[in-house]
């Protein structure tokens, strides 16, 4: 005998009211909850080849992250903006009283979830949710909800709300600058959401967004910055290539976080390497034509692979993605960013052209079974701690064996 779903109840204090006040116009009700709250009663309807009316794009783990990011980096930070969800009309009900003050009423609202079967469509602010579910389950979301409403309606909120956002304008910006104390908001901002006050250009937000976390955190080098190493003009250029293919990799608005991931899986596969280049302890890795060179050449082993799958890959998806630049770095041995390279100048068009080559030559012999450095014109095998010394001390060891013979 087949057990009957139970159900479980949500309820909230509540303001309900209608904006237009006509007939057909859905009715609003606001409220908040905690997101995890909202995650389990709310689902989230996708565009997929077999869904052609959901009203959502695909949840993405880098824009989850840079939520909780945001709430981790101060515990001042809050998200004002509100979550908007469609919820199914036989599975709401509100109870108040009415506001003489407008045509709003105050009371309680009960969302009921029988089963798996969620009541709630989650219409604008998915990444809202997860992201601060991550940060903290019960941390409290503003709520907008309106009840019922089929697809077509869903979908129009949708592109609507989504269509409609703007950037804050260059001028409101720099008035900011008159009310607010500059330097204090600055960090903040920066440190929470990658964005400045009063900036005359937006590479220099680049810039400072990622200088200001890991992997280069204090690394650029600027006149102020004398640990730095790292040319700011790498990361400009290297970010320029990544936004370049931000559409054919499905990346859009979400560059400088895919760029900064991917620098990251570079660190922790050549960690070693991650340092200055200096006569005592030579690496390359953090040179300028091989920040730029080295982003070339997984964005292009990205995109190679986006059009050999049947299915589109999904690179904001933080195993997709680490799992494909995994798979393009661990050919590259970490001796090849220390040993002694035979071209020094190498910032320069034919110079990147030199380095992607010899990128290109090592996953080849990598793909082969051939020696790394086979036809690699960077590298003077010779060079190589271990690959000939051995052989060099047998033969001596050989002829002293002879002579002793002899």
């Amino acid at each position: 005998m087949k057990r009957p779903s139970k159900t479980k109840t949500f309820e909230y204090f509540a303001l309900s009211y209608s904006q237009r006040g006509t007939k057909n116009s859905p009715k609003f009700i606001m409220f908040h909850a905690p997101a995890a709250e909202i995650i389990e009663w709310a689902d989230v309807d996708r565009l997929k080849p077999d869904n052609l009316t959901g009203a959502q794009r695909p949840l993405r783990d880098l824009k989850v992250k840079k939520v909780a990011k945001f709430l981790d980096a101060d515990p001042r930070n809050t998200i004002p903006t509100a979550v908007v969800v469609a919820l199914d009309s036989d599975a709401v009900s509100f109870t108040g009283n009415t506001d003489r003050k407008d045509r709003g009423q105050r009371g309680k609202l009960v969302i009921s979830l029988k089963g798996t079967d969620k009541p709630g469509l989650i219409i604008d602010g998915q990444h809202r949710a997860f992201g601060v579910a991550k940060h903290s389950a019960m941390l409290q979301l503003n709520v907008i909800a309106f009840i019922g409403g089929d697809d077509a309606e869903r979908a129009f909120q949708f592109v609507v709300i989504n269509n409609s956002a703007t950037r804050v304008s260059r001028d409101h910006i720099r008035a900011l600058n008159l009310a607010f104390d500059k330097d204090t908001l600055n960090d903040r901002l920066v440190q929470s959401a990658g964005v400045t006050l009063g900036m005359k250009d937006a590479k220099f937000e680049d810039y400072t967004f990622v200088d200001s976390i890991p992997p280069f955190k204090g690394l650029l080098d600027w006149p102020t910055n004398k640990h730095g190493y790292i040319a700011p003009n790498a990361i400009e250029s290297a970010l320029a290539e990544t936004r370049d293919r931000a559409t054919l990799l499905g990346i859009e608005d979400l560059e400088r976080d895919f760029f900064l991931a991917i620098w990251t899986r570079i660190k922790e596969r050549f960690g070693d390497a991650w340092r200055a280049n200096t006569p005592e302890k030579p690496s390359h890795l953090l040179q300028k034509v091989s920040i730029i060179v080295l982003t070339i050449y997984v964005l292009d082993s990205l995109e190679a692979a986006q059009r050999m799958s049947d299915q589109p890959l999904d690179f904001a998806n933080e195993e997709i993605f680490a799992t494909s630049v995994d798979r393009v770095l661990k050919r590259i041995p970490l001796e090849f960013w220390t040993v002694e390279w035979q071209q020094k100048e190498l910032d320069t068009g034919a110079g990147r052209d030199v380095l992607l080559e010899a990128l290109k030559t090592i996953d080849s012999n990598a793909r082969y079974g051939r020696p790394w450095y086979d036809r690699v014109a960077l590298v003077d095998p010779g060079d190589l701690t271990g690959q000939y010394d051995r052989p060099r001390v047998a033969k001596k060891k050989a002829k002293k064996v002879t002579k002793r013979r002899a």
